[in-house]
């Protein structure tokens, strides 16, 4: 099962300098292709609720953006670790 190209582009743009890993682990492993994947669905839907709601007192896209940092530090968390088996 492939991920869709987006959110590998999108994952790269957001880690730099370690595209050949986060390919490996895109093409290897289903538990980082998914949770990259809702990466780029909580992005998109904070990018869409930004739209909406720019003007309310708790926009929503706020929530988004909480739940984005979460994942951008697990997917950290996995890359780090991918490195580390990959130098032992």
């Amino acid at each position: 099962m492939k991920a869709p190209p987006e959110a590998l582009s999108l994952i790269q743009t957001e880690f730099p300098g370690r595209n050949r890993l986060i390919e490996i682990a895109y093409r290897d492993c289903r538990p980082f292709r998914e949770l990259c994947d809702d990466y780029r669905k909580c992005v998109t839907a904070r990018e869409r609720w930004q739209r909406l709601e720019s003007n309310q007192p708790v926009p929503r896209w706020q929530e988004y953006a909480e739940l984005i940092g979460d994942l951008r530090s697990e997917i950290q968390t996995w890359l780090e670790a991918l490195e580390s088996s990959h130098l032992s």
